[in-house]
């Protein structure tokens, strides 16, 4: 092999990781401008666990998550839990297997990374009491991750 087809072949190979890993970026959206990109098409059936700490204290959790090009999600990770227990798990269990389908505007499929707070014995978000409602507002915002750009301009790079 000559010097000028060691340098082509290199060249070539480097061409073709950067372009693979082009193809990698993935765009941070805030969980409220999700749905323009992925509906949730299905949630999975999760059995909440028996016993643990404070399984029955009003919490949230926060997972981030991948929307993959298929609808799947990938890379779930427990982000903040609140109070501290053992609901972490299940919150990720429950994001791993969530399925969604691309909207309307989002033609290319394309991949976001987001995050999505999952709310444990708190009151029902349609509640008449106006107090209840404050109280699940309340414990939600303490789930509120604030590294998720606003704008959804940040872009990441997922290695695998």
């Amino acid at each position: 092999m000559t010097k000028s087809t060691l340098y082509s072949t290199v060249f070539a190979v480097g061409l073709a990781t950067s372009a693979a890993l082009a193809a990698e970026k993935t765009q941070v959206i805030p969980p409220e401008r999700l749905g323009n990109y992925w509906l949730l098409a299905q949630s999975p059936q999760a059995n909440a666990p028996n016993s643990g700490r404070n399984l029955d204290a009003p919490s949230c959790a926060a997972v981030s998550y991948i929307v993959e090009k298929d609808g799947s999600t990938s890379h779930a990770k427990l982000e903040r839990l609140v109070p501290d227990g053992d609901l972490g798990k299940f919150a990720v269990s429950v994001v791993a297997g969530m399925q969604f389908a691309a909207a309307k505007q989002n033609l290319g499929k394309e991949r976001v990374f987001t995050y999505v707070v999952i709310p444990f014995n708190l009151p029902d978000a349609t509640s008449p009491n106006a107090a209840d409602r404050a109280k699940r507002a309340q414990a939600l915002a303490a789930c509120k991750l604030d590294n998720f750009k606003q704008d959804g301009k940040e872009v990441i790079n997922i290695v695998r």
